[in-house]
């Protein structure tokens, strides 16, 4: 059985991470990662997926699985992963000990049916109605 589990990325985590933004250009709003907190989920100890806060009132974008882990990774370890990087991007922006920006709120773009409903059951509103915009007060 695998092991998801998440962290805090590290600086030499990065040229891989903005790889993995590049080949997904087409999704996801492209950045300099080294300007957002980032997390990563490994697998077995491999990075299989990453999410990135920016100071934009703290903006998730994106939360990204790569494409070998959503074509060969398990959806109970993708499920796992996506929750447990949300978890933590959550706690590292309401821990005041961390986030020494004043800023305990963030909104995130969300696509998909599936992840709408995870989004609300972990606490996040609609910020308008019939949107894909959905927040959180940490």
């Amino acid at each position: 059985m695998s092991s998801v589990t998440v962290r805090a990325a590290t600086p030499e985590d990065l040229h891989e991470l903005q790889w993995h933004l590049h080949d997904q250009r087409a999704e996801f709003e492209q950045q300099n990662l080294r300007n957002a907190v980032v997390m990563v989920i490994e697998e077995d100890g491999r990075i299989v997926g990453f999410g990135a806060a920016r100071m934009a009132f703290w903006q998730i974008e994106p939360l990204l699985l790569t494409r070998e882990f959503k074509k060969h990774g398990s959806k109970h370890a993708q499920r796992k992963g996506t929750y447990l990087l949300i978890r933590e991007l959550d706690r590292w922006i309401g821990d005041r000990a961390r986030n020494l920006s004043g800023i305990l709120s963030y909104f995130c773009s969300i696509k998909g049916r599936t992840m709408q409903k995870l989004a609300l059951s972990f606490g996040m509103l609609h910020i308008y109605r019939r949107c894909k915009f959905f927040g959180r007060d940490t």
